[in-house]
């Protein structure tokens, strides 16, 4: 197996992060583990999107947010140019239980960089790119009948490749936050869902960064359940879903720190830390190369 097919499908697991960078951040209490053993896959059936919000539904995603940020919605805005680091177990494409870290640095909404790193017969690590002029991977696919170059030269995106790591950006985007509370995100109700033992409300929700979202909400503290959207596995598009189980206060705001990553009911990966350092500022150039 080569090395971009070793570590491509990491580049399509999700997670991330928050405010103030913390090498151990407190953990929440949350409810009990999920079952594991009841674990489907989810189908997605969006109703049309509306022109506005329905009143009680963005009520419901206003004590959302004010849930994740005491009230500090201003805090989601420096996490549109920041830098995070997870680490965990990627089970896709391989042997379950592969330890992974994944590096990403954004600067929304035109560039971002995304590192994994995973320990599969040795370490295998791939880099891509997006900015508004170049898309880049590093390393190019080598060629398995010859030696791996000294000094790999990064290769650009391919048509597909380019839209799996631009919706792999979209994905970082929502789980910071901030794009739920963009002027131009709309919701609407959605069915009320039992997720693990937790009784969640249900949001359909379109932002700019993600077109649909299924979110479901803890109703005991307006806390994030579970994320529901199209993803892409293998150059396809698949519903995933992101279910968290702790949470980690950074800097005040509050997001995942132990969460799952599914797709067709089977577990991608499973992320354990978080670091964050949020409202920085990039050079343009830094997103040119790995």
């Amino acid at each position: 197996m080569t090395a971009l097919r070793r570590t491509f499908p990491a580049m399509l697991l999700l997670a991330c992060a928050i405010l103030g960078c913390k090498p151990e951040p407190k953990t929440l209490p949350t409810a009990k583990p999920m079952d594991e053993t009841k674990v489907v896959a989810l189908e997605l059936k969006p109703p049309a999107k509306p022109e506005k919000s329905d009143p009680e539904a963005r009520k419901k995603l206003d004590a959302v947010l004010a849930a994740h940020t005491g009230g500090k919605l201003e805090l989601l805005q420096k996490l549109k140019s920041v830098s995070f680091t997870r680490n965990g177990l990627i089970n896709a494409d391989g042997p379950p239980g592969r330890t992974s870290v994944q590096t990403i640095d954004v600067d929304w909404p035109a560039r971002y960089k995304y590192r994994t790193e995973i320990q599969f017969d040795g370490l295998a690590v791939f880099q891509a790119g997006l900015t508004p002029t170049e898309n880049w991977r590093y390393p190019a696919e080598p060629d398995p009948s010859k030696p791996p170059p000294e000094k790999p030269e990064k290769q650009k995106l391919d048509g597909e490749v380019t839209l799996t790591v631009r919706r792999q950006m979209q994905e970082d985007a929502l789980f910071l936050l901030f794009p739920f509370a963009d002027p131009l995100t709309v919701v609407l109700p959605a069915e009320d869902a039992t997720i693990g033992d937790k009784a969640c409300f249900g949001l359909h929700v379109w932002t700019p960064a993600l077109e649909y979202v299924l979110v479901h909400v803890e109703k005991a503290n307006s806390m994030l359940v579970r994320y529901a959207f199209k993803g892409r596995e293998r150059r396809s598009e698949v519903v995933k879903e992101l279910v968290f189980e702790e949470f980690g206060d950074f800097g005040g705001v509050k997001l995942g720190t132990k969460i799952y990553l599914r797709a067709v009911g089977t577990d991608l990966a499973s992320w354990r830390s978080l670091t964050v350092t949020a409202g920085k500022t990039f050079e343009p150039k830094y997103f040119d190369n790995p």
